[in-house]
């Protein structure tokens, strides 16, 4: 039973490193490697990025302190976001390559989604659109979310060069897709990937909805 716990615990660590945490360092990468190519050609917005690798980077440590403290103080994270639309495309702007369009909609009342699942559900379509960035060499990315009074389901689809869903997920899809279920299924939910090759990817979410359920 206690090595099933200490499975369990370190299962979220890595899971909550690898999404909090490496969202952030995404995207201080992503700004910081267009520094270089503004840098001659445009000096002011090679400073813009520079400051906004400098901000991801301090979130990052912000992250990684206050998971910290939640594991000495044997807690999970509640993390509570803002309007769930602006907060998504204000990743993907940071995030996605030049040259890649993000469309993101989100329907239905946002005051419906407790914080715990507003929470959640912006990490694992982070996390989506973070694997669409980093793997997929996508031309269009649609992130988009329904919120009812009983669930919300979300997508992120591309069309990139997706992945033969057959065997073991292509490296570095591992961690990310493992930590989408488990955020999911850990409120009552579901996650699931289809990809074909050639023909790009879609990442679902499903998540219900506690009855009466609404921000605090």
């Amino acid at each position: 039973m206690q090595q099933q716990e200490t499975g369990r615990r370190h299962q979220w660590v890595a899971r909550e490193l690898h999404d909090r945490v490496g969202n952030e360092l995404a995207v201080a990468q992503r700004q910081l490697e267009l520094v270089e190519l503004h840098l001659t050609r445009n000096p002011a917005l090679a400073a813009e990025r520079i400051s906004g690798g400098l901000r991801a980077l301090a979130e990052a440590m912000r992250v990684t302190r206050e998971l910290a403290g939640e594991l000495a103080a044997g807690r999970a994270p509640r993390p509570a976001r803002g309007d769930l639309a602006d907060d998504l495309r204000s990743f993907a702007r940071a995030l996605m390559p030049a040259g890649t369009r993000v469309a993101v909609q989100v329907g239905g009342d946002q005051d419906r989604l407790p914080d715990e699942q507003r929470g959640q559900l912006f990490l694992i379509l982070c996390e989506a659109m973070r694997n669409a960035s980093t793997h997929a060499a996508a031309e269009h990315v649609f992130v988009h979310a329904d919120i009812t009074a009983t669930a919300v389901s979300a997508a992120v689809e591309d069309n990139g060069k997706g992945f033969d869903m057959i065997g073991d997920p292509p490296a570095g899809h591992g961690i990310g897709l493992a930590s989408m279920r488990e955020r999911a299924r850990a409120l009552g939910g579901r996650a699931s990937v289809v990809s074909v090759p050639g023909r790009g990817t879609r990442v679902s979410a499903w998540l219900p909805l506690p009855v009466g359920g609404s921000r605090p």
